[in-house]
């Protein structure tokens, strides 16, 4: 499968995409969310990626958007108060990281081997 060629003319488009991502930011910001919801849109229809490459773009966005939380948010909540609740963080990543892989069976359906069946 040929890989879709990234937006052109970038040069053009940064005074845009400086001020969409102060909009998703402030957006996020006064909800409390990263801004994901937000920027997914944005990539795809004013930025024009192909639906694939803005979902991966807007995954690594959200992952740089958590990790640099972490250091300030844990200023606020104690390490320890956010780990008596372990069990329903791995539970959250089990999800999300298992459901990438799991979507397209489920859309696709379970096809066994009938040698197997």
């Amino acid at each position: 499968m040929p890989v879709a060629a990234l937006p052109s003319q970038p040069a053009r488009k940064a005074p845009g995409a400086f001020a969409g991502g102060a909009i998703i930011g402030m957006l996020g910001g006064l909800i409390g969310l990263g801004g994901a919801e937000f920027r997914l849109p944005l990539l795809i229809g004013a930025f024009e990626f192909a639906a694939l490459q803005a979902v991966i773009l807007n995954k690594a966005m959200s992952l740089v958007v958590v990790a640099s939380a972490l250091p300030f948010r844990t200023a606020a909540v104690p390490f320890d108060a956010v780990m008596s609740h372990g069990w329903i963080i791995a539970n959250l990543l089990a999800g999300s990281l298992s459901e990438p892989g799991l979507g397209p069976v489920g859309r696709r359906g379970w096809h066994l081997n009938p040698c197997i069946a």
